[in-house]
């Protein structure tokens, strides 16, 4: 009886302190926050220190300020837009670019900005706990291929944690589409976001395993290649973007 009484007071306590963790978005960017459209059709390189995106840089937004990278190898635009002009992109503008044409772009947000108290303390992703959520923007014509304003494009999910930068594997986009996954559950890479490559904001290193712990940084990495279509214009873009986690304090 003593033996079941105390796995019982230790399952209690473990359920406490299970409970007792403060778990939600950490990140939560929605293009509705963006009310004037910001471009730059420069390469950038990332500074930990200095947002591109905020309410100092770009009239009428709202939201957490955005960390950005771009590495474009042609005539094109890194942007934060409306709900309707793609949130957070790459954009090519009609007649303008090559086929072929590569650009990425670097998106994150800090842990000084993150949401619900979680500014302060250690930042965990936690499974069951780590839920990322994405809603691409409609990217004209609704598809990608060589024939197309854009000929593919990719995203990868980027975090800092007490081991350093990581970056995932590469989802295709779909336009218009909406993609969940779990962000303990990717596979990763060594990343530095400070060196940029020939068609990479930042560099790709070997396999990585991630701590998921002090996270200082959450975010995405978008890429994308022109397509011989390059009569029209294209967005490849995310108009809303969470991330589930757990704070430790």
């Amino acid at each position: 009886m003593k033996t079941f009484s105390l796995k019982f007071k230790t399952l209690a306590l473990f359920i406490w302190a299970t409970a007792s963790l403060s778990a939600s978005d950490a990140v939560s960017f929605n293009a509705n926050t963006v009310t004037k459209a910001l471009y730059r059709g420069m390469a950038i390189h990332f500074i930990e220190s200095v947002p591109i995106i905020s309410s100092n840089t770009s009239q009428g937004y709202t939201g957490q300020p955005v960390y950005c990278a771009f590495q474009p190898s042609g005539e094109c635009l890194l942007s934060a837009g409306a709900y309707d002009d793609a949130g957070l992109k790459i954009r090519w503008n009609g007649n303008t670019g090559s086929a072929g044409d590569h650009a990425s772009a670097l998106f994150l947000f800090k842990k000084a900005n993150f949401l619900n108290g979680m500014n302060v303390g250690s930042v965990a992703l936690l499974d069951g706990n780590d839920t990322v959520r994405i809603l691409f923007a409609y990217m004209n014509p609704g598809k990608t291929g060589p024939s197309e304003p854009v000929a593919e494009a990719s995203l990868r999910l980027v975090i800092k944690d007490d081991r350093g930068y990581h970056i995932s594997k590469d989802f295709p986009i779909e336009s218009a589409s909406e993609l969940s996954v779990k962000a303990t559950q990717q596979v990763y890479y060594q990343y530095n976001p400070s060196s940029h490559a020939v068609n990479e904001a930042g560099t790709t290193g070997q396999a990585s395993a991630p701590s998921f712990k002090n996270i200082e940084f959450l975010g995405f990495r978008i890429d994308a290649v022109r397509g011989n279509k390059i009569i029209a214009g294209a967005n490849i873009g995310i108009v809303e973007f969470s991330v589930a986690a757990t704070n430790l304090q």
